[in-house]
């Protein structure tokens, strides 16, 4: 169950340990031995496969007659500061000339 909730969550080790009563490294270890067994029985997307919208997620699972879990989960990103420098300017490192 704590496999299950992590893959479908994110829920991070620490929250699902208390959550079951259980030490850290139980969960750790639970889910080390339960991720290969769903891979075994197929619940997997084969590596460095990247969907980026729903329809390559229709047209990959409609290539072989598949059927998928697609996770929904709202995902909550912190705005940079206003004014705050990202790192994605152009201008980053250089010095600004007046002239």
């Amino acid at each position: 169950m704590a496999t299950l909730v992590h893959l479908r969550h994110g829920a991070a080790h620490d929250v699902l340990a208390c959550w079951f009563g259980v030490d850290r490294s139980s969960i750790t270890r639970a889910i080390g031995e339960v991720r290969p067994l769903l891979a075994a029985r197929g619940c997997t997307v084969a590596p460095g496969l990247k969907l980026c919208n729903l329809a390559e997620v229709v047209d990959y699972l409609g290539a072989d007659g598949q059927s998928g879990i697609i996770d929904g989960t709202e995902v909550w990103v912190r705005r940079p500061a206003a004014g705050a420098r990202t790192g994605r300017s152009s201008s980053l490192g250089r010095t600004s000339r007046t002239q």
